[in-house]
């Protein structure tokens, strides 16, 4: 009796213990799934009655925001701001941190800066070999995102001669972030542009350039190709959800965002 007793209280006290815990589901734009997956490993790792989980498969930014609507994840990631039609909608958009565009190339190539100019001539076909750039004689492989990408879009408003830039055929466009790291890591003489995270999980095998002279990797204060990641709220604003959120403006959910090459910025929910 005394046993039957005991184990009651014992499976009292557990589900007492987990009665608040959730499972939080976030997707969205491709750029933000290493840094919201390295915040969700480090909350979950201290509030372990929550899961956090983070689709690995890009939704895109008008998917993820689409799934928010639908009840397909609780929180979107984008990085870019949302369409005025999105606005209108029963979300609240809160941005988590800034971060660099980057212009990368495979490792191999041994050029390290370029001007504004030269990276327009690059994708417009005027500059096609690494030897019109002091480098080697080898054919460049311009890589590209579609417009809807955030880092394009960082380009188009960032580089005034890229606004309204029309790419060559020559230049081969790659739906999602994976597809653009995946291109650079393994091909030699590749250039594209993608997010300052990825150029940290490259394991030194992307490198970012110097354009005009400013290097985003030393600083991102001048540097003229920004992003805004944002995480977005639907109708499930919940404890869990307040939870990662709070953990993402406390110190160590800093240290992360800081970590991945990004500034923290500060919001309120």
């Amino acid at each position: 009796m005394k046993v039957g007793v005991l184990i009651a209280l014992l499976i009292s006290i557990s589900a007492a213990g987990n009665a608040g815990a959730e499972t939080i589901r976030i997707g969205g734009s491709g750029g933000m799934i290493p840094l919201v997956t390295d915040l969700a490993k480090a909350y979950m790792k201290k509030n372990p009655g929550d899961s956090v989980e983070v689709n690995q498969k890009s939704l895109g930014q008008p998917g993820g925001i689409i799934a928010l609507m639908n009840g397909g994840v609780d929180i979107a990631m984008s990085a870019t701001d949302l369409t005025p039609e999105q606005k209108a909608l029963p979300v609240l958009p809160l941005e988590i941190a800034r971060t660099a565009a980057i212009i990368a190339v495979n490792s191999s190539v041994p050029v390290r800066q370029l001007s504004s100019r030269q990276l327009c001539d690059i994708y417009t076909g005027k500059i096609t070999n690494w030897k019109q750039l002091s480098g080697p004689d080898a054919r460049i492989l311009p890589l590209t995102r579609p417009e809807s990408d955030s880092t394009k879009a960082a380009l188009r408003r960032g580089i005034e001669c890229f606004s309204d830039l029309k790419e060559s055929g020559e230049v081969v466009s790659l739906p999602k972030t994976a597809d653009m790291l995946a291109a650079l890591l393994t091909k030699p003489n590749a250039i594209g542009f993608i997010e300052a995270d990825a150029i940290v999980h490259s394991g030194g095998k992307v490198k970012a350039l110097i354009l005009d002279g400013k290097n985003a990797e030393a600083s991102i204060r001048n540097w003229p190709l920004i992003q805004h990641l944002n995480l977005v709220l639907g109708k499930n604003r919940g404890e869990g959800v307040k939870r990662f959120l709070s953990f993402i403006k406390s110190p160590q959910g800093q240290a992360i965002i800081r970590k991945s090459k990004a500034v923290p910025a500060d919001f309120n929910f």
